[in-house]
């Protein structure tokens, strides 16, 4: 029970997450990334998953009843319930990345990004109580089928219609599906997976750079260069400087 309103926003997929409201039963869920759930003050809520998730616990009291009031939802903002939103989803990745990263965010910002953040919240929350929750993503079993999948064949050519036939759904449902289920777009999981194993195969081997982009399913060196540059902010040269910097001060 919190003594003042909480958002909690979940930064990955959780599977088997139970939720109770108040006066409701347990539900136990598979929940996708950017799932959202209003916790009002003084309330008793039960939420458990059962692994370490990364999440965003947002204090709600102040802003939520001035962002409710604007837009002629006083009353109704802090009940409980739970829906899953990608907008808040990308804000909340937004504030995770800085306060990871950066160590000199200002209060000023941190507010007005917390207050354009409760706004969607609030927004969100209404159109979730109205419409009542929907099934979302794709099942447990079906998770797993692509999990593996991906894991055994991200270094080759795969396509959303190979996806969807292994688990019987349309290509264009199952691309709704899978963002819902995972929090990214089929070919920002795939390619989260070969960035992985490159950045394994640059801290661990000396093998060429252009070895590496062909072993795992980049068209050329250069598309692997782009592409650790534009998703992960790095260099090849800076991978293996950084894991030899490593090495050398384990030695001593």
């Amino acid at each position: 029970m919190f003594s003042e309103a909480r958002a909690i926003i979940l930064l990955e997929m959780v599977r088997g997450l139970k939720w109770r409201p108040p006066h409701a039963a347990e539900e136990i869920m598979n929940c996708p990334a950017g799932m959202a759930f209003i916790v009002p003050a003084e309330t008793e809520c039960a939420l458990v998953w059962p692994k370490s998730a990364a999440h965003i616990v947002i204090t709600l009291d102040d802003l939520a009843s001035s962002a409710s009031e604007r837009d002629g939802q006083a009353g109704q903002a802090l009940m409980p319930v739970c829906f899953p939103n990608r907008q808040c989803l990308q804000l909340a990745q937004i504030l995770w990345t800085e306060l990871r990263v950066s160590s000199h965010i200002g209060e000023g910002y941190l507010n007005a990004f917390r207050k354009v953040l409760t706004g969607v919240l609030i927004r969100n929350a209404a159109i979730a109580r109205a419409s009542g929750r929907q099934q979302f993503g794709l099942s447990n079993y079906a998770c797993r089928q692509i999990e593996n999948y991906l894991k055994e064949n991200f270094r080759n050519s795969v396509s959303v219609p190979d996806m969807a036939a292994l688990v019987g759904i349309s290509a264009g449902h199952f691309a709704t599906c899978f963002r819902a289920s995972f929090g990214l777009t089929p070919h920002q999981y795939l390619m989260r997976l070969r960035l992985d194993e490159v950045e394994r195969c640059l801290r661990e081997t000396d093998i060429a750079l252009s070895e590496i982009a062909a072993s795992v399913g980049f068209s050329s060196q250069s598309h692997m260069t782009t592409a650790l540059r534009k998703y992960r902010h790095l260099t090849p040269g800076e991978v293996r400087r950084r894991s030899y910097a490593q090495r050398q001060r384990r030695k001593h």
